[in-house]
């Protein structure tokens, strides 16, 4: 449905690319999330695909039609993509309501009340519908900017950091009825985030930006369970990457790096190794152990909390040579 071949990318002036040779393709109603620290490229990557900005090199897709940026359109942007970027251009003198329905036809309003409507009840605030943004919170207004974009059921969905000022609680609900609304009227989305919790729950795939590269696009257990590098494992919070030396103390002969995940660690009284408990942090549903082996310090996780200088005993589960 959508093909991005060899794209690159510098803003004008500069002569570093900002995104360098970026190579994937997208079905139609997959949702795929794009994850990589500020300034990997992420929200760049968005606009070049909506057409706001005129990619130096490479191509564009959709289906069989090639998608340009502004120097080729007279109004930019694509009538079957929606883009909701993290300033949300609201109307603060006109409605919510009017809000969500700004680019809806005119022509049956009875349909275009029922859309507005829809819309506003899968991010919750249907009751809102006549309030005025000013008079609404910044999760809020968030909010208003999602159901603009789904009044419209556009083919292609594209959301910069969407949850990002929802509170937890308020996310967990939104994002999953943002996400059954898509599948549901086969919308394919593709959205940054730096939770990934939004982008483990919801996504089909993940795209993986290191400075404006691609360091890895694959379906999230492979990303997760054979990251390409130490920075794509690193994006998933807590991990141990050992070099070839460190990993020779586990009893791992590789001439590469390690990545070892807190879960691939099982604490036991009769494991084979032994260290010990630098310190405990409450996870919710279990411990994170920080412990130090020889003159390695590791994390692992356990479901009852452990004092500082506690010896352990552990074996090693798995781990992935990167």
């Amino acid at each position: 449905m959508l093909k991005i071949d060899n794209l690159n990318y510098n803003y004008p002036g500069f002569e570093e690319n900002v995104l360098t040779n970026i190579n994937f393709e997208v079905q139609k109603g997959e949702v795929i999330s794009v994850i990589g620290e500020s300034g990997s490229g992420k929200s760049t990557l968005l606009k070049l695909i909506y057409g706001l900005l005129d990619f130096n090199d490479g191509e564009i897709k959709y289906g069989d039609k090639k998608l340009k940026g502004p120097l080729y359109n007279l109004i930019p942007g694509h009538k079957m993509m929606k883009y909701v970027a993290q300033d949300y251009d609201l109307l603060d003198f006109v409605t919510v309501g009017e809000n969500v329905g700004k680019f809806l036809s005119n022509f049956d309003l009875a349909l275009k009340q029922k859309n507005i409507d829809e819309a506003l009840d899968v991010v919750e605030l249907k009751h809102f519908k006549h309030i005025f943004p000013n008079k609404l919170s910044g999760g809020q207004r968030q909010r208003v900017s999602l159901a603009r974009a789904l009044a419209q059921e556009p083919a292609v969905l594209l959301l910069d950091e969407p949850f990002s000022n929802l509170d937890q609680t308020l996310k967990l609900s939104i994002r999953e009825k943002i996400m059954n609304w898509c599948r549901t009227h086969q919308i394919t989305v593709i959205f940054t985030t730096h939770d990934l919790s939004d982008a483990f729950y919801t996504s089909d795939k993940i795209l993986v930006l290191e400075n404006g590269n691609m360091i890895q696009f694959d379906e999230i257990e492979n990303v997760r369970k054979f990251p390409k590098n130490e920075y794509a494992a690193r994006l998933f919070g807590y991990v141990n990457v050992l070099r070839s030396e460190e990993s020779k103390k586990l009893s791992i002969h590789t001439t590469t790096s390690v990545v070892i995940y807190p879960e691939e660690i099982k604490i036991s009284t009769n494991g084979n190794f032994s260290g010990k408990v630098i310190e405990t942090k409450f996870q919710g549903r279990d411990y994170l152990i920080n412990f130090s082996y020889q003159d390695l310090e590791l994390y692992a996780y356990f479901d009852a909390k452990l004092e500082k200088g506690t010896n352990i005993n552990f074996d090693l589960k798995s781990y992935s040579v990167i």
